[in-house]
């Protein structure tokens, strides 16, 4: 024995899906538009505003190269490890 079971579509179904349907796009559409406006706006002023404050501590006078990599080469050698030689052991 085969039961159908029709589906009913009455006027007050369709309303209603209808409706749902539209909640639900329009929620879709209120997210993408959101995450939108965050990427490509608000993160924009955000560092715009950081740059403009870190103009301001950026150091306007210049570096002597020389000097700094005469720095950078002692320190090198100065933290670099050196190899112990002749050194006579206590035990002998």
């Amino acid at each position: 024995m085969i039961i159908k079971k029709h589906l009913k579509f009455t006027a007050k179904k369709i309303s209603n899906l209808f409706t749902a349907v539209i909640i639900s796009l329009s929620l879709i559409i209120f997210i993408l538009v959101s995450v939108f406006l965050y990427n490509n706006f608000y993160q924009v002023i955000t560092q715009a505003k950081e740059i403009l404050t870190l103009k301001g501590k950026v150091a306007l006078e210049t570096v002597n190269l020389e000097k700094f990599n005469l720095i950078m080469e002692k320190l090198a050698e100065k933290t670099s490890s050196k190899e112990a030689k002749n050194i006579t052991s206590p035990f002998n």
